[in-house]
């Protein structure tokens, strides 16, 4: 909005900007609900596209599997290549009992996902295999045979290696299309972009801040910030067979200059969720137990 000029001097120029004034404050007071700002009729009708498709896979997906590969390369020059096993129940369910609850206390009292991801390398060989529930992440090295935790799924998935600036709950909400706990029911602002889709931009602690639909609804690009560090997911190669937007390839960089691609080569939905035992995460009983928690309490 151009700012109120002044229209030159005299008694009418000195009435006419009080009163412009007051015209401005009642378009933006007054009453009924006001549209985000930067917003349109357009960018709204995609919006709402995108929260029809993202309620319609939530209601679909009360468990998943998925399979396929991740090519990390960090900005040190060190890469790694690793195929994935990733499977769960998104919405939580009573199989959010965890093996060792005197591992760490309950941070929050809602409901989280109950999800496993299992990692290898050539010929099978387990490289770390990874369990997320209500008290946070658990990674598990066979080659160290020792057992990491963090109570915060997002900061100990960082520390563990992941390769990815999120938790498991935040990837099986991208791979399912469900976006739960990623982008919030409304957006603050919004603007066009070239390719004909717009830029949601949200306020708040959620770990996007904003995410592009294109000209059709799909989400193509998320980016956020996890401690400092800005990141950028692009999604793409999806699958025009599936009923939902299910994306089949994820890029993400860093601006540190790390990336990491994941491909799907299959995705399953299920209508029943995983039983307990299939989300278990079994460890030797000599296993090494390492809260990160208590590694960062020391650093500071």
């Amino acid at each position: 909005m151009s700012p109120v000029r002044p229209f030159g001097p005299g008694a009418p120029a000195r009435l006419a900007v009080p009163l412009l004034l007051l015209a401005l404050a009642a378009a933006l007071w007054g009453c009924g609900p006001k549209a985000p700002r930067g917003d349109s009729p357009p960018a709204e009708a995609l919006w709402a596209a995108f929260d029809t498709a993202r309620h319609a896979a939530r209601r679909a997906t009360t468990g998943f599997s998925a399979a396929g590969s991740l090519n990390y390369a960090g900005a040190d020059g060190k890469a790694m290549r690793v195929e994935f096993l990733f499977w769960g129940n998104p919405d939580g369910g009573e199989s959010a009992t965890v093996q060792r609850p005197e591992l760490r206390p309950v941070l929050r009292p809602e409901l989280r996902p109950v999800l496993r991801l299992d990692t290898s390398a050539g010929f099978g060989t387990p490289v770390a295999l990874w369990r997320e529930d209500a008290r946070g992440i658990e990674g598990y090295y066979p080659g160290e045979g020792t057992l990491y935790a963090h109570a915060d799924p997002r900061a100990g998935a960082a520390r563990m290696g992941l390769g990815v600036p999120l938790a498991l709950g935040d990837l099986a909400a991208l791979v399912c299309g469900g976006y739960d706990g990623l982008v919030p029911a409304r957006y603050q602002s919004v603007a066009p972009t070239p390719e004909g889709g717009f830029r949601y931009e949200f306020s708040g602690a959620l770990p996007v801040s904003s995410l592009t639909l294109d000209a059709t609804g799909r989400p193509v690009v998320l980016a956020g910030r996890l401690r400092q560090t800005a990141w950028t997911l692009e999604l793409g190669t999806f699958d025009e067979a599936a009923a939902l937007p299910e994306p089949r390839r994820l890029a993400l960089r860093t601006e540190s200059g790390s990336t990491a691609i994941i491909r799907i080569k299959r995705l399953e939905r299920r209508d029943a969720p995983w039983p307990a035992d299939r989300l278990a995460l079994a460890v030797p009983e000599d296993t090494r137990i390492v809260p990160l928690e208590l590694y960062e309490t020391l650093d500071q």
